[in-house]
């Protein structure tokens, strides 16, 4: 039987989970929003029925293949030895996996969390914006779970590893109907497209923009208050939908 009351929420979902009602009448009312209750009723799927649905695309394909030539570049750019942590993370409220625990020489403990870019126009603009609020969330929640006084976000612009550079010239060769891969337009276009999807003729110094994120206390304590709110709507929902039928 599941225990509500002992539920933690993933450091990833927090961006969700802090989305405020769109009405006035929902927000004087205390109500969840939209977005908010569509993410606890994955998390719900997945604690009663294991159930997850993992959506993925070739950017997050990217992301997992060339993780480590993402750290690395970090690494040399920055002039740290960041390696990838693999243990998961948890205290009363929250669990997680943060990409990168880096500690200063005066102890104090600081989280990386790598994100590599697709292609070079998604990734410039990364130097305009700030921090996207879901992985503020994030990162404080890694800040709660590790005792880190900050971090940071890090893009970080890799060549597609192979594996994905030859899926993407067969989808070119599929959509441009030529006669054989050895067909000058598509031998023109499969050049071009290769230029589009490797960057080891960029400086490394130009192809990582962070964006730092300090701890935030209030944060963090707002965080720590949503979360018997949020467990006493998944119990209630829980009790509802057991509660559809008689049970025989």
């Amino acid at each position: 039987m599941i225990q509500w009351e002992n539920i933690k929420f993933r450091a990833s979902s927090w961006g969700n989970l802090l989305t405020s009602p769109v009405s006035k009448a929902d927000k004087e009312s205390g109500n969840l929003s939209a977005t908010c209750q569509k993410e606890l009723i994955k998390i719900y799927c997945r604690e009663v029925y294991g159930r997850k649905k993992d959506i993925t695309t070739k950017q997050m394909d990217k992301g997992i293949l060339a993780e480590g030539d993402s750290i690395n570049l970090l690494s040399l750019v920055e002039g740290e030895f960041f390696f990838k942590n693999e243990e998961p993370m948890e205290n009363e409220w929250f669990t997680g996996h943060p990409d990168l625990i880096l500690e200063k020489p005066d102890g104090t403990l600081e989280i990386w969390d790598v994100k590599t870019s697709w292609e070079l126009e998604t990734f410039m603009p990364k130097l305009l914006e700030e921090p996207d609020k879901g992985y503020i969330a994030q990162l404080n929640a890694y800040y709660s779970l590790t005792g880190a006084q900050g971090g940071a976000i890090a893009y970080c612009l890799v060549s597609a590893p192979d594996q994905i550079l030859e899926q993407e010239k067969r989808s070119l060769l599929f959509r441009m109907n030529v006669a054989t891969e050895f067909s000058p337009e598509y031998l023109k276009a499969a050049e071009e497209l290769t230029k589009l999807m490797v960057f080891d003729d960029i400086d490394p110094k130009e192809r990582v923009i962070v964006q730092k994120v300090p701890r935030d206390e209030e944060l963090i304590e707002k965080m720590k208050a949503k979360v018997p709110i949020l467990r006493q709507w998944l119990k209630d929902f829980h009790t509802k939908h057991q509660n559809l039928y008689p049970k025989q």
